[in-house]
């Protein structure tokens, strides 16, 4: 990540649960291969993405974008479902 674009970010990576999120198979290391970490820190939305989560015991397999926000002063992130063209 560039340094000098770290003021612009209203996130910053340790604001983020990375452990809670792996445990829902978003993981930081995959992001940041793909360039979309710096898209987070910024509060814009990823480009779409596969993504396979475990959301309580059950395995969902979906195309959506991702977007960290700020709730109650916390940074979470909202997962966008996206919805297949037919």
């Amino acid at each position: 990540m560039n340094m000098n674009n770290m003021s612009n970010m209203p996130f910053k990576a340790e604001d983020v649960n990375w452990d809670e999120l792996a445990g829902i198979g978003i993981l930081k290391d995959e992001l940041e291969m793909s360039g979309e970490l710096d898209t987070l820190l910024r509060g814009e939305k990823t480009k779409v993405m596969s993504l396979s989560l475990v959301l309580l015991g059950v395995d969902v397999v979906m195309d959506a974008t991702l977007q960290l926000v700020r709730k109650d002063g916390e940074a979470l992130i909202e997962i966008l479902g996206v919805k297949p063209v037919a």
